[in-house]
């Protein structure tokens, strides 16, 4: 198994649920019901990954990485500058690369 973390990243809940901003780690390979660690500056929360609906993270400097349905896809390189500026404005912070 390996392990996975994203040290930054807004993590996107149920819809009736505000999003969460912090770091993430979970076990390779993801299933639904692979326990997610979500530290926030409040708190630390588990829950299963098939109650998280989208993290969006700084994947590298040019890039910004998406793991939805328990699969990651990336931006284009186009897209970057208008995803930092959104993201930035959702967390209140520039997000910070994670590889």
């Amino acid at each position: 198994m390996k392990e996975i973390r994203i040290k930054d990243a807004i993590i996107g809940r149920e819809i009736s649920k505000d999003p969460l901003f912090g770091s993430v780690q979970y076990e390779q390979p993801a299933k639904p019901n692979t326990i997610v660690t979500v530290r926030t500056d409040k708190a630390k929360i588990q829950i299963p990954l098939n109650q998280i609906k989208l993290i969006v993270f700084k994947y590298d400097a040019k890039t910004f990485g998406f793991i939805f349905n328990y699969c990651l896809f990336t931006s284009d390189k186009k897209s970057f500058n208008s995803w930092n500026r959104q993201t930035k404005k959702l967390a209140c912070h520039e997000l910070q690369p994670n590889f």
